[in-house]
């Protein structure tokens, strides 16, 4: 899987508290960022598809 770096802009308090609940399970910020990224990919696929569908 090829993958791209990308700079994103997070507020401090709560990248601090991100990392301060994710650390304790392993979880890094990029592998969740990218799951969300997913589940809202495939939300508004289910969106577009309902809207084809109601037409």
């Amino acid at each position: 899987m090829a993958t791209s770096r990308h700079n994103i802009t997070v507020e401090d308090e709560v990248y601090e508290e991100f990392c301060r609940y994710a650390g304790k399970k392993g979880i890094k910020i990029s592998t969740w960022v990218t799951q969300k990224m997913k589940e809202f990919i495939e939300e508004e696929k289910m969106i577009e598809e309902f809207r084809r569908k109601r037409s």
